[in-house]
């Protein structure tokens, strides 16, 4: 019996998982979001939750602490706002260099019989940049604030779900703006003074 090449092992282990095997897996959770999971309810709250992953909200709540730090003389919420702020910033410095890198075509620029939302869009899919904000802002926030961090953790969950069921980003979309974002929320936390 001859012996196991390191190859035969990374194909027990990877289970056979191709790039063309992840691609089709990713055009197939996306139909699934897109036109399989569908209702009129659902199709007003994500067209508005997608919303909340845009930059005019995301910086908006951003300087909402900010100021607010300000006002109050609360220096935990100007220093949760920085953070939030920075993370913010330099995730979508990374995000948008990434996209014209990957040049992915949005799934709407793709595929054919899918259901797409009046929201406006760039060219290029990969990575979601409203998840990259969503998760940028929202886990800065569930760090600064532990007592609401389920609720920031599930407003960034659901835009990145949003910008799939509205038919703009693939799955694996936004889960690199997820990774980018909650990445550089850690990050901003460590290099930005303030409380622990």
């Amino acid at each position: 019996m001859r012996a196991m090449h390191r190859c035969d092992k990374l194909k027990l282990l990877g289970g056979g998982i191709t790039l063309p095997n992840m691609r089709s897996s990713d055009e197939w959770l996306f139909r699934l979001f897109n036109t399989r999971i569908k209702c009129r309810l659902l199709d007003k709250i994500s067209v508005w939750l997608t919303h909340t992953g845009s930059a005019s909200f995301t910086i908006g709540i951003t300087f909402a602490a900010i100021i607010a730090g300000l006002s109050e003389k609360r220096a935990y919420y100007l220093v949760a706002g920085g953070r939030a702020f920075t993370a913010l910033a330099s995730s979508h410095l990374v995000s948008h260099i990434v996209k014209r890198a990957v040049n992915r075509p949005r799934p709407i620029l793709r595929l054919d019989h899918i259901r797409t939302f009046n929201v406006p869009i760039c060219a290029y899919s990969f990575p979601s940049g409203h998840t990259t904000a969503s998760f940028a802002v929202g886990i800065s926030y569930a760090l600064a604030f532990p007592g609401y961090s389920s609720l920031w953790v599930l407003w960034a969950t659901l835009v990145g779900w949003s910008r799939v069921y509205v038919g703009v980003h693939y799955p694996s979309d936004v889960l690199a703006g997820s990774v980018v974002g909650a990445l550089f929320a850690v990050i901003s936390r460590l290099i930005v003074p303030g409380f622990a």
